[in-house]
């Protein structure tokens, strides 16, 4: 059976309208918005469970995603929940449990770890970077804002789904990463160590602090090396899923063409 929803005193529009807009609500009932249908075919294929989807009438015959409570929605509606309504369709998807403990971890595994990250769209972009290398895991320390972001989930084009997102304190990120042996490379514009000259074949992992400041005091006293991306211009800083992504494919460029 298929719901129709016409007006915006419904109690689903308007449950739906406050998981697009407030973070808080997102994270008590664990679910959020996804909008577009490769983004929620996507979410599907790795195993998120969907809630119910939301469709306009003209755009029904598209979906092709069964077993789904569907709601026909209005187009006035429609553009009051997502960015782009030209879609047509959005879904309320259930957060998918993930814990860092019960993940198996390949002996030259490569983590990123993101300290404080501050605007959901450069998260979003290091994500999709991140999973265009081929690489899984991300941990997120001491970060505000929320991993299913609207715009980091818009900004990922859907990778966000493909990869293990682990949110964890500065301590526990220390704590699994010197427990499991990774050499840790920790990003600081002050280095003289250059990106290149460090050795990303092997297990490691790669931390990146907040653009408006260096990684925490805990995380660089326990970095093996510190490294930097000589700049010669006249700024002193990059734009945070620039500089990742510098770092990133030299990454890549040792472990698959060195």
């Amino acid at each position: 059976m298929i719901n129709k929803i016409s007006s915006k005193e419904s109690s689903l529009f308007k449950y739906a309208k406050k998981l697009i807009s407030k973070s808080n609500f997102r994270k008590r009932e664990k679910k959020f918005i996804v909008e577009g249908l490769r983004e929620i075919q996507h979410c599907k294929n790795s195993n998120f469970t969907i809630d119910q989807i939301f469709v306009l009438e003209d755009k029904l015959q598209s979906l092709s995603i069964k077993d789904l409570k569907v709601n026909l929605i209005t187009r006035e509606l429609i553009e009051q929940i997502i960015y782009r309504e030209s879609e047509g369709i959005f879904a309320i998807v259930n957060y998918k449990p993930s814990k860092i403990s019960d993940l198996k971890i390949d002996k030259d595994d490569f983590f990123l770890v993101l300290q404080n990250p501050e605007k959901p769209g450069n998260i979003g972009a290091i994500m999709r970077t991140f999973e265009a290398c081929g690489f899984k895991n991300i941990i997120i320390t001491d970060s505000h804002t929320e991993v299913y972001n609207p715009n980091t989930i818009r900004a990922s084009l859907g990778s966000i789904f493909s990869l293990n997102i682990f949110q964890l304190t500065t301590t526990e990120a220390i704590n699994f990463l010197k427990k499991n042996n990774f050499k840790i490379y920790g990003a600081y514009i002050e280095s003289s160590i250059i990106y290149k000259d460090v050795d990303y074949k092997k297990r490691c992992a790669v931390v990146m602090g907040p653009e408006k400041s260096k990684i925490n005091d805990q995380l660089l006293s326990n970095c093996d090396n510190l490294i930097n991306i000589p700049m010669f211009g006249n700024v002193d800083s990059l734009n945070l899923s620039v500089s990742t992504g510098i770092i990133l494919y030299e990454a890549i460029n040792q472990r698959k063409f060195s």
